[in-house]
C-alpha cells in the first residue's frame, strides 16, 4: 500500500465531500467484513469490538481480512466465520494493482457491511472498490473518505482499542463509560496439549515452582524493524537471575527464528539454567502457555499481547514508544504491568529506560498473585 503523506491526505480530504453529502443512516448487518488487516498487536487489541459486535448483532455473520503476519491472532476465534487473506505483509505494503485484486475478491463475498478500525485511505478506497455498501470508520485527516457512517470522534489521546470500539457507538451499540471488553486470544486444543507435554518432557514441570515466561526479542515486525524496542540483554539476565533466586521459578525463553541468537546468549549469561525454546514454538503454543505460566515477561511487541489477552499475568517492558496507545491489558487491573519512563530523554536510549529494579518489583507483585 502506497505510504500515507500529505498529498494522499489532501486528496482524501477532496475525495470524502461527495461521500459526506450521502451518509446513510446504520443498517444492521447480515454478512459483515472486518478490514484490519496488519498487525498482530493491533489485531489483537481489535477482538474485543467483535466481541461486541458479536454480542450486539447474533444472526450477522462475520469474516476478517487479515494478514498472513497477523493471522495467529484470529485464526482460532470462535465468532469468525472466515478469515480473508491480504498478503503476506498485510495492506499496508501492497501496491493499487495488488489493492484491486483484493477489492475484487472482496466483491465476490457480497458483504453488506465492512468495519475499518484502522485510520487508512488506502483501506477506506477498498471497501469502496469492493462495493460494499455499508462503510463504517474513523473519519481522521481525511483518511476515512469513502466512509458511509463514521464513528463518534474522540478527542485527546486515545489507546486502539477505545477507537475501535468507536465503531460499535456508530452501529448504535450503548457502552458503558469507561468499560473496555477483554482482548481474546484462542488457542487451539493441540497447542495445549503440545505445550503441557514439552513442559514435562523438557522442563520436568509439575506446576510445583512458578513458571516464568521470557520473550526477550521483537520489534522485527512485519512492516519495519526496531530492535531499540528490546530491553537490553544484561538487565533480562539479572531479571532471570533474580526471580530465580527469589521465587524458586523455572525460566522458559521464547521467541521467533529472529530471535534464536539472543536467547541462547542470555541463556549462557543467566545464573541457572533455561530453558530455551526460542525459534521452536508457535503463536498458538505461546498463548497456551500464557494460559498455564505464572509469568510473562516481554517488551513492546506482538507476542506480549498474545500472553495478555490468555490471561497470563504479564509485565510489559516499553522503550520509545508511549504505551498509551496500544499496551496490553486486562479487565482485572493487577494482571498486566506496564513499565515506561515517560520523562526519557530523545533521542530514546535505554540508558533512561526501564530498570532491573522496577522490573524486579513488578514481576514480584505479579508472581505473588494467585493464577
Amino acid at each position: 500500500m502506497p505510504q500515507e503523506t500529505f498529498l494522499t491526505a489532501a486528496t482524501a480530504r477532496l475525495l470524502s465531500i461527495p461521500f459526506r453529502l450521502v451518509r446513510r443512516p446504520f443498517t444492521q448487518p447480515q454478512k459483515a467484513l472486518i478490514l484490519h488487516p496488519c498487525c498482530l498487536s493491533q489485531v489483537l487489541l481489535a477482538t474485543p469490538l467483535l466481541s461486541v459486535l458479536t454480542t450486539a448483532f447474533p444472526n450477522a455473520r462475520f469474516d476478517w481480512a487479515v494478514s498472513e503476519w497477523a493471522r495467529p491472532a484470529i485464526a482460532k476465534n470462535p465468532h469468525i466465520t472466515e478469515l480473508i487473506p491480504t498478503g503476506a505483509l498485510g495492506a499496508a505494503r501492497l501496491s493499487f494493482t495488488e489493492l484491486r485484486t483484493i477489492a475484487e475478491q472482496l466483491r465476490q463475498g457480497q458483504y453488506d457491511t465492512c468495519l475499518i478500525p484502522g485510520r487508512s485511505s488506502s483501506l477506506a478506497w477498498l471497501a469502496w472498490q469492493a462495493g460494499i455498501p455499508q462503510r463504517i470508520g474513523v473519519a481522521s485527516g481525511g483518511r476515512g473518505f469513502a466512509h458511509t457512517l463514521v464513528a463518534p470522534a474522540r478527542t485527546g489521546q486515545q489507546h486502539a482499542t477505545d477507537v475501535y470500539l468507536s465503531l460499535a457507538e456508530a452501529c448504535g451499540v450503548d457502552l458503558p463509560p469507561g468499560e473496555r471488553p477483554p482482548m481474546a486470544f484462542y488457542p487451539a486444543d493441540d497447542d495445549r496439549t503440545a505445550v503441557t507435554q514439552r513442559l514435562i518432557d523438557d522442563l520436568d514441570w509439575l506446576g510445583d515452582v512458578p513458571l516464568v515466561v521470557i520473550h526477550p526479542g521483537g520489534g522485527a515486525g512485519s512492516l519495519y524493524e526496531d530492535s531499540l524496542k528490546r530491553w537490553p540483554t544484561e538487565r533480562f539476565v539479572l531479571l532471570i537471575n533474580h526471580l530465580a533466586r527469589k521465587h524458586g521459578a523455572r525460566i522458559l525463553l521464547l521467541g521467533s527464528q529472529h530471535d534464536v541468537a539472543l536467547a541462547a546468549a542470555i541463556a549462557g549469561m543467566t545464573s541457572i539454567k533455561c530453558a530455551n525454546w526460542a525459534g521452536r514454538v508457535t503463536l498458538g503454543e505461546l498463548g497456551a502457555l500464557g494460559e498455564i505460566a505464572n509469568l510473562y515477561v516481554g517488551n513492546d511487541t506482538g507476542p506480549t499481547h498474545i500472553a495478555a489477552a490468555a490471561g497470563c499475568p504479564t509485565l510489559a517492558i516499553f522503550g520509545p514508544s508511549s504505551p498509551a496507545l496500544s499496551a496490553p491489558y486486562s479487565p482485572k487491573a493487577d494482571r498486566v504491568v506496564t513499565l515506561w519512563n515517560s520523562e526519557a530523554r530523545r533521542p530514546f536510549t535505554w540508558e533512561d529506560g526501564v530498570t532491573v529494579s522496577q522490573a524486579s518489583k513488578a514481576a514480584d507483585q505479579l508472581l505473588r498473585q494467585k493464577n
